[in-house]
């Protein structure tokens, strides 16, 4: 991956992950200064669903939300949110029709702007009887209407014009934005564009052109705010100027610098920008150009990533007015925010969480912990993010190391890239066999994998999800597969037997291809006395090269293959050569000349490692390949939908089956999110209580899509078919279907294989594979990656066998000493 594209990259990650870190340091107890914003709910109306919420006039709330019913509702409070008077809007009709709104939004006025159309009602088959209309002519020839709803309850439709050369409005424009003089504001199809209209006369007073992509916009005062990933730029409403960027904001929360991305609110303040990450709310000042940190988001809403924000106002008295869609009850939360200065800013009982890499299971758990426990301030710590200039993997293992060992480490440790059998050695890790008794106890939890993690009755880490090792491709050719030669020689026969065919559905690196292999055949290259295995590294490095020999030709056949067809298909117009660009190649250049440096190379390879471990199987995607199906995919299942996309794959295909792969007679698997209790920690009761919480049924069901869960209700409910959607069943193969999938292969020609929904026969049969599982794998993660490293040079031709072992051997001699 070339620099430039991994920069995108990481603008793309901290996008999805919205967080940011919390730097190491000493627990305990503290004493705090006092003041803090305090969070009171405020009952509000039920079963709706929020468009909007605005600042109307006298200090007047207003929202406009989708009831159950498919209606709208008017809400209106005068008393800051307190209570809402309701009123429900009758919508345009046409008779025969039914009306859909697309959008709705509160103007300043109290006056509801709406996007609708008319569409041919659908009737439900009877039971038992097939569903014979085409669902997708429903929404052909749609005609997208605007209207304004009074506050008497009369409607009227309204034309939108524009000074640009689009004719009329496009149903995207439909998201708008309301800025304090009552204007109105929307962004154009094309994404190049605000437009500005009157809010009396729906006539276009203003259009700001956008030079690059942005992300979003809002109104503060006179202002338009737009922003981009590298850019915050303000426009003058009144006169449609640019004023220039917000250079001060820019440098500190965009950029290579941060870690995250904000979410931006349009609050309608007169002067104040407010945004909010998971770390908290903060307040940008346009006139002092001061940032500041409001709420915290350890101690609030915003920390919870099951609480999504629909709206927020700024109140009289540095008071704020949030909407949240609450996802942990399901229900609408109204939040008022107001300053306290007799409690403390933090409370003085502090639980320290940590992790090598941010985890959203993680974050919500300090989330749900810290809402039940007030007193306790729950502060999550990680060792890596991204734009942390020169930390590497070491670096943040090494102070880890140092604050566990002094007695100031934290009090639960997400172990995953840990040296986890070092801690356990010497002592550092808590028996937290009590907790995970509680599960096994009551069959909640897969009792096989607690017993791999059982040492003389006791478990010092337990993971929340597991992964297992797998082989996928032509059942006629799986059972040749017992040991990593024979792994190697399908590998080579079935290039040369299939060469216009991929041996593998994924690319692998000398590097990756590494990783990949390490769960099953890397357990060997240390001696009982923690020395290099010699032998053994001698063989694995010539076995894989085998391996990686055949993939490499196999995968250079099949670019050169698919750039004819492309090229014959374009009359040349096409290449398929990728170029690809490792980490330590040199770094491209800038436009001015100067040499751009990943300050984030440390954490490209850590999730370079973990993605490749064992990586996640999508089988369906081997049906592209036709019906002899010639490609093999190595892996294991990340989720149900993994499973999912395995079952699809043979029913569809007959020919095609998968086998698990073991180590010798051990079957292996991959922990992923291993939790521990610092022995040493100061809060090991509280601690254990925390750990807990990601083992319940609902923590387990929020994150999934990394590996299987080992809570056993969560994971029978994850393939639960919910009847109600009337999902069509398949008498032949006795499943239902869970929709259709569709592509076009190298000739141009659609295909479309329908995807099935595993059935009692296949999670039963999943159940056993599971619970057939006895070895917990573990990661010697400096090892594996010195290893890595070599081989690469090695396979490359840039280092003989032997100077290959002895450059492992020679760097980690003081290492594997300690």
């Amino acid at each position: 991956m070339s620099k430039k594209l991994k920069r995108i990259f990481s603008i793309a990650m901290s996008l999805a992950l919205m967080v940011s870190a919390v730097g190491c340091s000493g627990g305990g107890t503290k004493k705090s200064t006092m003041g803090r914003y305090i969070e009171e709910r405020y009952e509000g109306p039920k079963e709706v669903y929020i468009q909007n919420v605005i600042k109307l006039e006298e200090n007047k709330i207003g929202m406009v939300a989708q009831n159950y019913e498919g209606g709208l509702t008017s809400l209106i409070s005068e008393d800051g949110g307190q209570t809402w008077s309701e009123t429900k809007i009758e919508l345009p009709k046409q008779d025969g029709k039914e009306t859909v709104t697309n959008s709705s939004n509160m103007l300043k006025d109290g006056r509801i702007l709406i996007n609708y159309y008319f569409m041919e009602p659908w009737t439900p088959p009877a039971e038992g009887e097939e569903d014979t209309s085409n669902k997708e002519d429903m929404f052909e020839n749609i005609e997208y209407k605007y209207a304004v709803v009074n506050q008497d309850g009369t409607v009227e439709d309204i034309e939108f014009t524009t000074t640009s050369s689009e004719e009329g409005m496009n149903p995207g424009y439909s998201q708008f934005v309301l800025a304090n003089n009552g204007d109105i504001f929307y962004s154009t199809w094309e994404g190049n564009a605000i437009v500005q209209l009157d809010g009396q006369t729906f006539e276009v007073k203003n259009e700001y052109s956008i030079d690059d992509y942005f992300n979003s916009f809002s109104l503060v005062g006179e202002s338009l705010i737009v922003y981009g990933f590298e850019t915050i730029t303000e426009f003058d409403i009144n006169t449609g100027e640019e004023k220039g960027n917000l250079e001060k904001l820019e440098k500190e929360i965009l950029g290579n610098n941060v870690q995250y991305y904000p979410n931006f609110l349009n609050s309608g303040s007169d002067s104040k920008l407010y945004y909010y990450t998971t770390l908290g709310l903060y307040e940008y000042d346009m006139e002092s150009q001061a940032t500041k940190q409001l709420i915290d988001g350890a101690l609030s809403s915003f920390g919870d990533s099951e609480m999504n924000i629909m709206g927020f106002v700024e109140k009289e008295n540095n008071e704020f007015l949030a909407i949240f869609n609450d996802w942990n009850n399901n229900e609408m939360a109204i939040i008022n925010y107001s300053y306290d200065a007799n409690v403390p800013s933090v409370p003085d009982k502090q639980l320290r969480i940590y992790s090598l890499l941010e985890n959203d299971q993680v974050r919500q758990a300090v989330s749900s912990y810290a809402k039940a426990n007030p007193d306790t301030y729950v502060k999550y710590e990680i060792g890596m993010s991204w734009g942390e200039e020169g930390v590497t993997e070491a670096d943040a293992l090494k102070t880890l190391n140092t604050e566990i060992a002094a007695g100031n480490g934290p009090d639960v440790i997400l172990l995953d890239g840990l040296p986890v059998e070092s801690y356990i050695e010497k002592g550092l890790l808590e028996d937290i066999s009590d907790v995970i008794s509680e599960y096994t106890s009551q069959d909640l939890i897969f009792k096989n994998i607690a017993d791999a993690y059982t040492v003389d009755g006791k478990i010092y880490q337990f993971p929340t999800k597991v992964k297992f090792p797998m082989l996928l491709g032509n059942k006629d050719v799986l059972d040749s597969v017992s040991d990593f030669d024979s792994f190697v020689e399908l590998a080579k026969k079935m290039g040369k037997e299939n060469p216009d065919k991929r041996i593998f559905n994924d690319y692998y690196s000398p590097k990756t291809l590494v990783y990949s292999l390490y769960y099953l055949y890397g357990n060997d290259w240390l001696n009982s006395d923690k020395t290099i295995n010699v032998d053994a590294l001698n063989n694995f490095f010539e076995k894989t090269k085998e391996l990686y020999t055949a993939i490499d030709e196999n995968m250079q056949r099949y670019n050169k293959k698919m750039e004819a067809v492309w090229n014959d298909k374009f009359q040349g117009g096409v290449s398929t050569e990728t170029e690809v660009v490792e980490p330590n190649d040199e770094f491209e250049e800038n436009p001015d000349g100067e040499e751009f440096e990943d300050q984030n190379e440390g954490m490209w390879s850590v999730y370079e490692i973990n993605n490749y471990l064992m990586p996640s199987i999508y089988a369906d995607s081997l049906l592209m390949d036709g019906d002899d199906a010639s490609s093999l995919m190595y892996g294991g299942l990340d989720s149900s939908w993994g499973y999912q996309s395995l079952v699809t794959a043979l029913l569809n295909n007959k020919d095609l089956d998968y086998k698990m792969l073991t180590r010798g007679d051990e079957k292996v698997f991959m922990p992923i999110d291993a939790l521990g209790v610092n022995a040493k920690g100061k809060n090991k009761e509280e601690a254990k209580a925390f750990i807990k919480e990601l083992f319940t049924e609902k923590s387990q069901q929020r994150y999934y899509g990394q590996g299987i869960t080992v809570n056993k209700e969560s994971f029978k409910k994850q393939f639960e078919i919910d009847k109600e959607w009337q999902p069509e069943f398949d008498e032949q193969t006795q499943h239902y279907f869970g929709g259709t999938m569709g592509w076009q292969d190298e000739d141009g020609t659609m295909h479309e294989v329908k995807q099935y929904l595993p059935n009692e026969e296949d999670v039963n049969r999943l159940i056993g594979e599971i619970e057939s599982l006895t070895v917990a794998g573990t990661v010697n993660r400096v090892l594996l990656t010195e290893v890595a490293k070599q081989f690469e040079a090695y396979a490359l031709g840039n280092s003989s066998l032997d100077d290959a072992i002895n450059t492992i051997v020679d760097n980690l001699d003081l290492y594997l000493a300690e």
